[in-house]
């Protein structure tokens, strides 16, 4: 009966699954395309602003710096004077080049020191805007009186350790005179006033060797002076270098890889609703699946599992709540009624036809030994060996009680051992002289279970074939323990050194067609075969082949334990 409770489980799922992705969508477009893009967009036109600025009061400061020392330099009778023969010309334009320094320098404060040297009569003057030691400031004096011992060289800005301090510096030298110009490179990019430089970086490097000489903001890690520009990891590279007028030093921007979420405050507060909102529908359609999918999904993957493991008369009793859940549940127990059904028929088939066909085998097996028996008792009895016949009587009443004490099952190595044997003993008697043997069982082996009467059909098949009055032949049993496709099994080799097998019985049984042609030629291998397949269910266990330079090998494998067995009262017995 229809249950009008139920609903479609699919429908609704479908319709929540929608509904969330929806969601989702709105959330990476609000976030990803606005609020991300709008902040990154904004935060590198600012960069570059702050770039620009930035760069271009440098670039006043350096270009005030060249107007200054071209002042004192340029069209400045005193400056000339410094090299007059007379001692008084040269200090009346020491005192003039002096007060003009002063005069200068202070009303430019963008310039740390002023010096102007000349070699010839060692003359230097200085004037520093700001406060130096007495060792810094001999240290630059020192390092300009070297540049005017030079005589001459070209005039460009340049960054150099002076002392314990980076400056850029220009300097002009000619004929012995220098006049030079020093900012330190702290107040170089220190001075200045153009605006927030919070997670914000802006490096002052040389643009050929890629040497940091300093930085205004924020330190981008552990960056130090001297180190290189690609050493910075902490931070992110932002736009283009700005180009000083020192056009060897560049100015460049960087940005922490760390967002700012100060940026971010109403784009954040509408991300928040939207995933609170998403979140709260999640739960939701969370719970529903729970009940109406994942539930009873579960309940019926925990009662296939019992069935799989054998539980074949378990059947789903749970209402599952939807319509297609138990149209399933209905659906998969009526299946598995007629399953089984199917199944215990075509089982109870299986075992009858492997009960006939393990009791044909058995039954072809027993008149096989018996007709060779009463052919080698016919055989003494017209020799007149009345004796022989009294003793192979004996040991074939021995055979025939070993033969008929069960059933076609397993019996231990060594016991099968102690019967072929005895049918040496039996066929020494009819063949006196004409087969030796040896056997080689490895100890560990002898307990090992083989389906009874095996190598005994191989011996017989022996006498049938390759034994004659008029040769001897040899015949080698080897039985040790070894590994086939992993699994530890019984391997049992029979060899001899007859003519070996016709090239026509080795390519059937290649191709798997042997069978018994009907006049019992081949019953010994068909029976072997056919008994190894059957009772362990593979096809890979009896192999036969010629060795070199006569005779043949039969090769079988034994596993542990048969899957068919067929006890002394007639029983199947499948494992």
């Amino acid at each position: 009966m229809k249950n009008n409770h139920e609903s479609s489980v699919i429908r609704k799922t479908i319709l929540f699954i929608a509904g969330q992705c929806v969601l989702i969508a709105i959330v990476f477009a609000v976030y990803i395309f606005n609020s991300y893009s709008n902040i990154r967009n904004a935060q590198i036109s600012s960069t570059e602003n702050l770039l620009e600025v930035f760069g271009r009061e440098l670039d006043n400061k350096i270009k005030n710096a060249d107007m200054l020392l071209e002042q004192m330099i340029y069209q400045n009778d005193n400056y000339n004077m410094l090299q007059s023969h007379k001692e008084s010309d040269r200090y009346y334009a020491s005192i003039a080049l002096k007060n003009m320094m002063v005069e200068s320098v202070t009303y430019n404060s963008y310039v740390d020191t002023f010096i102007i040297a000349e070699s010839i009569y060692n003359t230097c003057l200085d004037y520093s805007n700001t406060f130096i030691t007495f060792d810094q400031r001999n240290t630059l004096r020192d390092f300009t009186m070297n540049k005017a011992a030079l005589g001459k060289m070209k005039a460009s800005w340049q960054i150099e350790n002076i002392g314990n301090e980076p400056y850029l510096y220009k300097i002009y030298v000619w004929q012995g005179e220098a006049a030079a110009v020093f900012i330190s490179v702290r107040s170089f990019l220190g001075n200045t006033n153009t605006g927030d430089f919070s997670n914000t970086a802006l490096v002052l490097y040389d643009s050929e060797k890629g040497t940091v000489w300093g930085n205004y903001g924020e330190l981008p890690g552990e960056l130090r002076t001297g180190d290189l520009i690609d050493s910075i990891n902490e931070y992110s590279p932002m736009g283009e270098d700005y180009i000083l007028r020192a056009e060897n030093y560049h100015i460049k921007a960087f940005v922490g890889k760390e967002f700012d979420f100060n940026l971010l405050k109403y784009d954040v507060w509408v991300m928040l609703a939207m995933i609170l909102i998403l979140s709260g529908f999640t739960v939701f359609m969370i719970r529903h699946l729970r009940k109406s999918i994942i539930k009873p999904v579960s309940t019926l993957r925990k009662d296939m599992e019992r069935i799989q493991f054998g539980d074949y008369e378990l059947r789903i009793n749970d209402e599952l709540g939807s319509r297609e859940f138990n149209l399933l549940k209905n659906t998969f127990n009526k299946l598995m009624d007629e399953i089984l059904g199917l199944k215990i028929q075509t089982y109870e088939k299986q075992i009858a036809l492997q009960e006939t066909e393990l009791r044909s085998i058995k039954l072809q097996i027993r008149p096989h030994f018996f007709l060779n028996a009463m052919t080698t008792i016919s055989s003494l009895s017209q020799q007149g060996k009345n004796e022989e016949i009294r003793k192979y009587i004996d040991s074939l009443s021995k055979n025939i009680r070993y033969m008929f004490r069960s059933g076609l099952h397993t019996v231990a190595l060594d016991e099968e051992i102690r019967h072929v044997e005895n049918y040496f003993e039996m066929q020494e008697l009819k063949y006196p002289g004409c087969v030796f043997f040896f056997i080689d069982v490895a100890e560990e082996a002898r307990n090992w279970k083989i389906p009874q009467m095996l190598i005994h059909t191989v011996i017989e098949n022996e006498y049938k074939y390759a034994v004659d009055v008029n040769s001897m032949l040899t015949i080698l049993i080897k039985a040790e323990l070894t590994k086939k496709d992993g699994e530890e099994m019984l391997k049992v080799e029979i060899e001899d050194d007859g003519q070996g097998y016709p090239e026509k019985t080795l390519d059937d049984f290649k191709d798997g067609s042997i069978h018994d042609s009907g006049d019992g030629s081949r019953v010994g291998l068909w029976s072997i075969k056919r008994i190894l397949e059957i009772m362990y269910e593979r096809k890979d266990l009896f192999e036969i082949s010629n060795i070199s330079p006569h005779g043949c090998k039969n090769t079988m494998y034994i596993p542990a334990s048969p899957k068919h067995e067929v006890d002394e009262r007639g029983k199947v017995n499948i494992d």
